[in-house]
């Protein structure tokens, strides 16, 4: 029997948990579709018309990200209005936990300019995924409290230079780039102007943006395959925080329909209870657990001092007849090899994508089989399974 991620409808799994707040849009869209594309199914009216909404109404990662900037885009937002609507609901520890300003340099001046923690309504960074250069934080801010001439900008940004970092601020928005982002015009260009945009230049890219969209906390990567020997081209984790429930959703997109059927695999072991969907070049996984139980994850650390673990799919058989279980090397993710290691005292390891191995096992026999990936020093268990002869 193949050992792979159960199924169940997203519509059925997702109802009252803030599910739909990630949005079908792109689920229901051919491969050869675009985001903001019709299918010569189900054409809305004005579908030739230009997009009339306004950039104050886009979501922040479709707003601000420019076209220029790193190719190989990380990202990371964190929406603090909807922490305070629903703080009565989650455990103290875990809003004091959440943090409400950018760290390091980014965050004294941020700090610097707005009126309070509670004035800060949103932060989301992007850049090179190693640096993560770029800052946008909404909220209330005085520019008043800067000490230096501020030189006019896009719509109503005042701009001005601190060692080496560029800020632009309004009443409503803090926009910090450091040597390793974006150009603070090409960024003022996208979020004020909606020019130049990374979901107008890069289908892949909106269509991931579009996917968490409206969720509470969201940590992704773009376009770093090279990198990462991985075959998804856009990949977030993102949850969405309600009064009662809290939902958890891994979004990969993927250049073609081929390579998304991997999507299964490279689900983390700790997906217990996980509904997947696949349409198109698109894979969603989910799971909810009560508001009142959720623990924040600090996904906003700069990468470097929190490493992602090293990640790989594999199939999993088990053969009665025969007593063995079998365990296939499907693709990876940042992973140097595979530990194979059972209750029953077997061993291996594994290096290559498509290598396989196989436990013999005796009558009786029972217990748990383990896949961990290794990197260096570091582990992660990536998949595990339970037999019985």
């Amino acid at each position: 029997m193949e050992h792979i991620s159960r199924r169940r409808l997203l519509a059925t799994a997702g109802t009252g948990t803030g599910l739909t707040a990630l949005g079908a849009g792109c689920l229901d869209q051919s491969a050869e579709t675009g985001p903001d594309e019709a299918t010569d199914t189900d054409e809305p009216d004005g579908a030739d018309e230009p997009d009339e909404t306004s950039a104050s109404d886009r979501p922040p990662l479709e707003r601000w990200v420019p076209a220029s900037g790193s190719a190989e885009l990380g990202f990371q937002y964190r929406d603090l209005a909807t922490v305070r609507a629903y703080e009565e609901h989650l455990q103290s520890d875990v809003v004091a936990a959440i943090p409400s300003l950018p760290r390091g340099e980014r965050g004294e001046i941020v700090e610097q300019l707005v009126d309070g923690e509670s004035a800060v309504d949103s932060v989301l960074r992007f850049g090179s995924a190693d640096a993560v250069g770029n800052v946008v934080v909404s909220g209330s801010f005085d520019s008043d409290s800067v000490d230096v001439d501020l030189e006019s900008a896009a719509g109503e940004f005042g701009v001005f230079e601190r060692d080496g970092t560029s800020v632009a601020v309004s009443e409503e928005t803090v926009v910090v780039s450091d040597a390793d982002g974006a150009d603070i015009d090409a960024i003022l260009a996208a979020g004020v102007e909606g020019t130049d945009r990374r979901v107008d230049a890069d289908v892949t890219f909106a269509t991931t943006a579009d996917q968490v969209a409206q969720a509470t906390f969201v940590q992704g990567e773009h376009d770093r395959r090279d990198e990462t020997d991985a075959s998804w081209v856009g990949v977030a984790n993102a949850w969405s925080i309600g009064s009662e429930t809290t939902t958890h959703s891994i979004v990969a997109v993927y250049d073609d329909a081929d390579t998304v059927s991997e999507f299964e695999t490279q689900i983390p072991a700790t997906f217990d209870d996980e509904a997947i969907e696949i349409d198109g070049t698109v894979g969603v996984a989910t799971r909810t657990v009560p508001t009142d139980d959720y623990e924040y994850r600090n996904r906003f650390a700069d990468r470097g001092t929190q490493p992602a673990p090293p990640q790989a799919g594999v199939t999993i058989e088990s053969d009665a007849s025969s007593r063995t279980v079998t365990v296939t090397y499907v693709s990876r993710s940042g992973a140097d090899r595979l530990e194979i290691r059972d209750e029953s005292g077997n061993s291996d390891e594994m290096t290559e994508v498509g290598e396989t191995t196989t436990f013999e096992y005796e009558a009786g026999a029972s217990g748990e089989l383990t896949v961990v990936g290794v990197r260096g020093e570091t582990k992660a268990v990536v998949a595990a399974h339970s037999y019985s002869f």
